[in-house]
């Protein structure tokens, strides 16, 4: 682990995250839905998106 790099370890952090949050929806069922998905599955949808512009400001550096 001594040679990963700031992209390296950003992306297993944001991994983690999108799956804690699925599990999460799966644990807990949310019944409400918003644009015809479920709130977790929207959740994930603007955490890759915020995630990958992340990404490429970490890669700019």
């Amino acid at each position: 682990m001594p040679s990963a790099e700031a992209t390296d370890i950003y992306l297993t952090a944001l991994a983690i995250l999108l799956t804690l949050v699925y599990l999460l929806g799966i644990a807990f069922r949310p019944r409400r839905k918003v644009l015809g998905m479920g709130i977790d599955s929207l959740l994930v949808l603007i955490l890759y998106a915020v995630g990958t512009a992340g990404l490429f400001a970490i890669s700019r550096t």
